[in-house]
């Protein structure tokens, strides 16, 4: 069998960040996203690090249950188990409670809660209860505490953090290893997407952010971190 780490939303932002780590680490990823120009351009970038059998890619949106099913298959087919997931995927939303419309709902909670237990669900289904496997669900500190404006984003965060809890008690004494991450506001395409200007000076690195969760995930075998909050220095 052939061990991956797969990465949701890996084609750029923390998630690229985060393969690039485990690429140099020694890792094969596998990431997953719905742009194949951009992850293209992810694995063209990560070819020059490591040779090209050790870095994969596959269009998968998380939040559809087929697309989901598919890189299951796709798994299974090649032999390949995951050793780590990086459920990294997301998007933002950022407006007044009296706004919310049901599209926007279900946007907001597709990729960062619906995919992020879809493709959990798929990955525990087609991985041996022998094989060990750390989940790694990243959030964000909004799934902490409540926002301004942010009702549906943290709506969804707060419903992948109980998700995550309640993951880690059921599979507890299992090879099943799950890790909660909070990381604060980045440099990143993440405020562009979502519609909204904002100011990043002082904003972290995701480089640097994903140092400290590469780190953590991956001298598990010595120390378990189950949760980690990375925030900004104020």
């Amino acid at each position: 069998m052939r061990k991956v780490s797969i990465i949701s939303g890996g084609s750029g932002g923390l998630g690229l960040a985060i393969a690039e780590l485990l690429v140099k680490a020694g890792k094969d990823v596998l990431i997953l996203g719905r742009n194949d120009e951009k992850l293209a351009r992810a694995a063209k970038l990560l070819s020059r690090i490591a040779d090209k059998e050790h870095v994969s890619t596959l269009v998968c949106n998380v939040g559809n249950e087929t697309d989901v099913r598919n890189a299951g298959k796709f798994l299974q087919e090649h032999n390949i188990v995951t050793e780590y997931l990086f459920n990294n995927a997301g998007k933002g939303h950022f407006a007044p409670a009296q706004f919310s419309t049901s599209t926007v709902i279900d946007n907001i909670f597709e990729s960062s809660l619906k995919g992020l237990i879809l493709l959990t669900t798929e990955i525990l289904r087609i991985t041996p209860d022998t094989e060990e496997l750390t989940i790694v669900n990243i959030m964000s500190t909004s799934a902490l505490l409540g926002r301004n404006q942010e009702t549906i984003y943290c709506a969804a965060k707060w419903g992948a953090r109980g998700y995550t809890e309640a993951l880690r008690t059921e599979f507890s004494g299992k090879k099943r290893n799950i890790i909660a991450v909070y990381p604060g506001g980045m440099k990143t395409d993440f405020y562009e997407a979502a519609g909204i200007k904002r100011d990043l000076t002082g904003f972290m690195d995701p480089k640097e952010v994903a140092g400290k969760i590469v780190d953590a995930v991956l001298n598990s075998d010595r120390l378990l971190v189950t949760d980690i909050t990375i925030s900004r220095k104020k």
